[in-house]
């Protein structure tokens, strides 16, 4: 029988992480690699692994979960955030799939946003390469919307069962999130794509009406619109980031 280690990376994750836990003790190993979280959540991480590394340098997303996967002993990798769960029927069905031979498999996340499932705005179905062998691949070095990199000759493959995921709670959640990932976003393409007011606003206007328009986000109701219009504004953000960002990179 083949193992499999469930490898987490947080920070600050008291208000979800224990699901996370509790969703991956069926497994051989639970890995958890901390940030430098303040709150709870090595606490809380206590009560059910041993196996937590803490890292004060915060490299970027695709290096960490390289640091991360580093830390196994397991013959599989499954990458779980700390706002996500393994419902009942993904974890079958990963069980399943760790003892067909070295392959990648996607799994089908379900997400949550301010209390509500959305079912479409091009959130759901959302494939996600999670599960694969740990001595075949590992993600890239993104900063920001990091991939896990599939070898020659392979093609992910789909299992059955959703990946919960609990995205923001609150309002408060949905910008500290944000913020993170427009720092990281604008830092990453500094020299690669051009920023301000105008490319913003056009982007965002275009992500609105992708969401809710092509991708049927008006049929999640007034959640729908809610998330088209923060992709909106999020999209203008980051491009007036970016701008910023190049000026003060020209001063200096």
């Amino acid at each position: 029988m083949n193992t499999i280690s469930i490898v987490i990376i947080v920070k600050n994750g008291e208000e979800f992480i224990e699901k996370a836990l509790i969703s991956s003790v069926w497994a051989d190993e639970i890995i958890v690699l901390d940030s430098g979280s303040t709150d709870d959540t090595l606490k809380i991480a206590k009560k059910y692994t041993k196996n937590i590394h803490i890292s004060s340098k915060w490299p970027g997303f695709g290096k960490q979960r390289q640091n991360a996967q580093k830390l196994s002993s397991s013959d599989w990798i499954f990458m779980l955030d700390a706002d996500e769960e393994i419902s009942q029927s993904l974890q079958k069905s990963i069980k399943i799939a760790i003892n067909e031979g070295p392959n990648i498999y996607q799994v089908n996340r379900l997400s949550k946003a301010f209390g509500y499932e959305v079912k479409h705005s091009g959130w759901y179905p959302d494939w996600i390469n999670r599960l694969y062998p740990r001595n075949l691949t590992t993600y890239n070095d993104a900063l920001v919307h990091e991939t896990l990199i599939i070898p020659k000759n392979f093609k992910p493959v789909k299992i059955y069962g959703d990946l919960y995921h609990e995205t923001y709670k609150n309002m408060k959640d949905y910008y500290l999130k944000m913020s993170m990932y427009i720092d990281a976003w604008s830092t990453q393409n500094i020299d690669k794509k051009s920023g301000g007011l105008l490319i913003g606003f056009l982007r965002g206007f275009w992500a609105f009406l992708k969401m809710y328009i092509l991708k049927l986000g008006f049929l999640d109701g007034q959640i729908g619109l809610t998330l088209a219009f923060l992709r909106y504004e999020t999209t203008v953000t980051k491009y007036i980031d970016l701008k910023i960002k190049k000026k003060i990179k020209k001063i200096n």
